[in-house]
């Protein structure tokens, strides 16, 4: 219902129960009261409070078990591109809360801060929530700094797989670069005038637009200086002194190509994994007030859920655009009740669903049909004492009642030696 609302919005969930007709949903109201919903998000809890330590650290205590196991599925379910990128994300939020951040160069300028590690999909594999500064993060690399540590703890498990980290200038240094090589995993960052850039490199005012010049150390890190607009520096584990060519607007309105390094390049082509993310996220996410602070976290961890699966989805079967892919999620989700006992209810009570006697199906399946052909590893025969209609001869006419349905559909049909009618009902498209 949370899915249903993110596209089809309300200035409140109330008004979707509203008795306004310009304001009330009958989907939404026929698929739970009002007052069910409220009792089940007032009473919404991820962990325990009465086994909370009294000198517990960890602000996130009510939501850690929902964060972990996420991130534990994130990383089983999908590998990801060969190229991931490390960067912030925004959970609005602008309650009280000692997680909220202020960060003025992004869309979202306050709310919680994610650290998340991006796939070029935009699949979000791992997530930390910032905590601020006296947060713990990653114990075993304390000898690091904030923005070390925040990469070392997202990548630790993507070491030795011959993946390539990109990452801004927050986070780059000498030191992670030559980490992350140790451990079998290249890096490339931005960097400003930090400590640890060589001092014999050109000077900025010696370049010209398109030049740039560089420096390896002896563990083969890669040192570059490179003037476009403004003279960029970069630093990479794994690049050589390869060129490549970018393409740059002039004032006239021409196009014009020139040279700088290939990290360069490849940087500006891989960065964008969690920008891509926030985009598919910030489309139809479920954006309203809650009661609670940490139910704006968990509505968003849910949107990037959410937003994963979309990118699987779209890897495995058709790419659909993202509205009817949450349409799907929302109606598929909202159908997974008990028909049986509600279908009398309703018709009895509802003059529209109960326009005059019953006629046999003729036009289509009861089920939707991302139901009914998703999630095939859900649907399963089971045999019940009472007798129903079979959908599939219903539709071509046939009369026949059978003791067997599908678990998931809760819709009866043929199963035995001369037909089978639950194949062709969960993989034909009709």
């Amino acid at each position: 219902m949370n899915f249903y609302m993110g596209y089809n919005t309300r200035p409140s969930w109330t008004d979707h129960y509203s008795s306004a007709p310009d304001l009330n949903n009958p989907l939404i109201c026929k698929t739970m009261p009002r007052d069910r919903f409220a009792a089940i998000l007032s009473h919404l809890h991820c962990n325990d409070n009465t086994q909370m330590p009294s000198n517990c650290k960890d602000k996130l205590y009510k939501i850690r078990p929902f964060i972990d196991a996420l991130n534990k599925k994130f990383q089983e379910c999908y590998y990801g591109t060969r190229e991931l990128s490390v960067d912030e994300s925004m959970i609005k939020f602008k309650g009280r809360s000692v997680l909220k951040q202020y960060l003025p160069a992004k869309p979202i300028k306050r709310g919680y801060k994610l650290w998340c590690l991006a796939d070029q999909r935009g699949f979000i594999k791992n997530f930390i929530i910032y905590q601020g500064k006296n947060d713990e993060i990653a114990v075993k690399f304390a000898d690091y700094s904030l923005g070390e540590k925040v990469v070392l703890q997202l990548t630790e498990k993507e070491w030795g797989k011959q993946k390539v980290i990109y990452y801004d200038n927050f986070f780059t240094s000498i030191a992670l670069l030559e980490k992350l090589k140790t451990e079998g995993t290249y890096a490339c960052g931005t960097r400003s005038n930090r400590k640890g850039i060589p001092n014999n490199l050109v000077a900025d005012s010696k370049l010209k637009h398109g030049q740039y010049d560089y420096r390896f150390s002896n563990m083969n890190i890669a040192y570059y200086k490179w003037k476009d607009n403004k003279i960029v520096h970069l630093a990479s584990n794994f690049h050589g002194n390869d060129e490549a060519t970018v393409s740059r607007k002039e004032k006239n309105g021409s196009k014009s190509t020139i040279t700088c390094p290939k990290a360069i390049k490849d940087y500006n082509s891989y960065m964008g994994g969690v920008d891509t993310a926030d985009r598919l996220r910030a489309l139809y996410c479920a954006d309203r007030k809650f009661p609670k602070w940490w139910h704006r976290l968990f509505w968003g961890i849910l949107d990037i859920t959410f937003v994963n699966a979309y990118i699987i989805h779209g890897l495995i079967m058709e790419k659909t655009p993202v509205k009817e892919f949450r349409r799907s999620i929302a109606q598929g989700l909202m159908s997974m009740k008990d028909i049986k006992d509600n279908k009398k209810k309703r018709l009895s009570k509802d003059p529209v669903l109960s326009p005059g006697p019953s006629k046999r199906r003729k036009t289509g399946f009861s089920t939707l049909k991302d139901v009914r052909l998703g999630n095939r590893g859900v649907h399963w025969p089971t045999f019940v004492p009472n007798r129903g209609r079979c959908e599939v001869c219903s539709m071509k006419k046939v009369q026949s009642k059978p003791h067997s349905k599908c678990s998931h559909c809760n819709t009866f049909l043929c199963i035995n030696e001369k037909k089978n009618c639950f194949t062709e009902y969960h993989y034909v498209n009709v």
